[in-house]
Parts: C-alpha cells; structure tokens; sequence
C-alpha cells in the first residue's frame, strides 16, 4: 500500500474521531467527561491536520473526508442513550487505532510522526476507560479488553439479524411452492415462534452453563486456596516470574495478594482458568432480549401478508426485507468497526443469497406436492 493511500486512511480515521468526540462533548451528562471529550476532540484535529499536510504537499485539491456512517450510527445513539452509553466502542475504536498505528510505525520507520499520535491514541484509551469507571459501566473490564463493549445492544443486532434472515428465508421458500398467502403467513408466524423460542431459550442456557461453570471452577479454586496456600502462593509467584518479573519481585506480589485470598482468588482465576470472576452474567435477561430481537427480526418479511396478497405483498415483503437487511448490516460495523455500508451491502447480498435458494427450492418441491 502507497503512502498516499495509508496517509489517507489516516486522515479519514482522525477525522471520524474529531467528529465523534466533538458531538459526544455535547451529550455527556458530566462537566468532567464534557471536558475530556472536548480535549480529545482537538487531539484528533492536530491529527488529522497532519496528515492532510502530508497529503496535500503531493494533491493540494484533494478534498476533506467525509465521516463513515458508522459514525453517524454511533452518534445517534448517544444522542438517544448518552455518550456514556458508547464509551466501549471508543475504546474499541482507539485500541484498533493503537494496532493500526504502531503497525505503520514498524513498517515505515517513520517514528517520530507516530510517537506522538500513539501517546495520544493510548492516553484516550485510557480516559476513555476511567471515565467508563466513574459512570460505574466498566469497573472490572480493562480498556485492551474493550471488544466486549456493546452489552444488549450487540445481542439485539444479531438476534434480530437472526431472526430476519432464517424467516425470510422460510417464508421466500415457501412463496416458491406457489401456497396461498394464508399458507405463507402460517408459515411466517410458525418460523417466527420457533426461531424466537430457540434463540431464547439458546442465548438463556448458554448464559446459564457459563454462570455455572465459572461458578464450579471458582469453588474449586477458591477450596484449593484455603486447603493448599502456599501452593496457590507458588502459582501466583510463577505466573509473575513469567510475565518478567525476578523471582523475589514476584514472591513480594505474590505474599502481598495472598494477604487477601479474595484479591488472589480474582487474580488465579484471571491467569490460571482465564476467566474473569466479575463479569456480569444474567442468563434470563439475555435469553428475553435475544428472543425478543429475533421475532421482532422474524416479522419484517411477513408484514405485507398482513394487509395486502398476491404478488404486491410478495415484493413489498422482499423489498422491506432486503432494506433491512442492509440496515442490520450497517449496525453491526458499530461493533466490528468495518464501514457500515461495506458491511451493509455484504448483509444485503447474504439475505438475497440466503432468498433465491430457498424460493428455487420451494419450487423445485412445490411441483412435486
């Protein structure tokens, strides 16, 4: 990749964060976060101003990005939820920023320029994450672990694009066989149940079985801690001895945490099992939202059976469905940080693929009925 293409991206990304910064400043509910995304707004624009001047002394008519929708995405909902509601997918976004950064570093030598946008970029990481902490959302979530933002949100998405696809798959299917619309919406509502029940009761007993054996290994770590101490003690002084630290560097950590066995239980179960005792499970409240999200994504292909027939409600119901499948599809680059309408057209091409197989199936079999 040229120069000239990297710079840009460059400037696309700090300008998409200028202007993120700049609009969440203006939906934060504290003086503090206020200030620090006014701040981290202007980091941005010296950012972005530098990579313009790189870029323009080669193409002075080139003109300023415009943000990824995306952007517009993210911003909408902090203006619904509040800026706090999308300090994760910040963190995200200056963690991959971070990636993106010092791999361009390594690669064009070109240290200075980009020590001083990574000492920026991992100072926002930071502050985004105490800030995170201070509004009580992020107390026990490190900000490199910032993938796992997003929380109900990210399971409303994908059970809604489960739901979307898998019943505008069935209901295309059975349209094929070439069934009265009375048969098709039968079909409908009974794909919608079904796929609302399974994704329900499928997102409650996986929350349920990983409660449970995160529950079961802490137990059993927590016995090993009160029968065999200094076992344990061994454990934590190994790991840190591994992580760099001398011998009697770690032995000092090690006796310092055993002094609390609920701060040694936290820390085995963090590096000896690699689960995180403090995540927040709620098995029922995962399986409700995940159901729900599915039959509300369930519906949209059988709407138009609903008031009308024939081939209008057909393509009205193809139409609605493959617009939302682009639109679910731009959604979900909130969390993968792809371009929305990338990864809205590649949702839009699957819903269409996922569409004409079912339909030249049903009628294929709705011949032989």
């Amino acid at each position: 990749m040229s120069d000239q293409k990297i710079w840009r991206q460059n400037w696309q990304r700090e300008i998409e964060g200028a202007y993120l910064y700049r609009k969440l400043s203006q939906y934060a509910r504290t003086p503090n976060m206020k200030k620090a995304l006014e701040q981290m707004s202007h980091d941005e624009e010296r950012h972005a101003a530098m990579w313009a001047e790189r870029i323009r002394l080669e193409d002075s008519k080139i003109a300023q990005p415009r943000p990824d929708l995306r952007v517009y995405m993210i911003e909408a909902l902090a203006r619904l939820l509040g800026a706090e509601a999308v300090l994760g997918l910040m963190v995200n976004d200056e963690v991959g920023d971070l990636a993106t950064y010092a791999e361009q570093s390594r690669v064009t030598g070109d240290a200075d320029a980009y020590q001083r946008v990574l000492a920026d970029e991992a100072a926002h990481a930071r502050a985004l994450t105490s800030l995170r902490e201070e509004d009580g959302r992020s107390k026990a979530e490190p900000w490199h672990r910032g993938a796992s933002a997003g929380g109900w949100l990210r399971e409303v998405v994908y059970g809604f694009n489960d739901g979307l696809t898998a019943n505008f798959g069935l209901v295309m299917g059975v349209i094929g066989a070439n069934v009265g619309g009375s048969v098709v919406l039968l079909a409908g509502f009974a794909g919608l149940l079904a796929d609302a029940l399974s994704m329900a009761s499928s997102g409650f007993l996986a929350a349920r079985s990983e409660q449970e054996v995160r529950q079961y290994h802490l137990e059993l770590e927590r016995t090993e801690l009160q029968m065999m101490p200094q076992e344990e003690r061994e454990e934590l002084t190994g790991f840190y001895i591994q992580k760099g630290l001398t011998r009697q560097e770690a032995q000092r950590v090690a006796d310092r945490l055993m002094e609390n066995p609920e701060v040694a239980l936290t820390q085995l179960a963090r590096d000896e099992l690699g689960i995180d005792p403090e995540a927040p499970t709620e098995p029922l409240k995962e399986g409700i939202v995940t159901g729900i999200a599915t039959g509300l994504g369930a519906v949209i292909p059988i709407l138009p059976f609903l008031f009308t027939s024939g081939a209008l409600a057909v393509w009205i119901g193809v139409a609605i469905s493959m617009l939302a499948h682009f639109v679910v599809g731009a959604s979900r680059a909130i969390f993968t940080g792809r371009p929305a309408i990338r990864s809205g057209f590649e949702m839009f091409v699957v819903g269409m693929g996922v569409a004409l197989v079912t339909y030249f199936l049903g009628q294929l079999l709705g011949v032989h009925l």
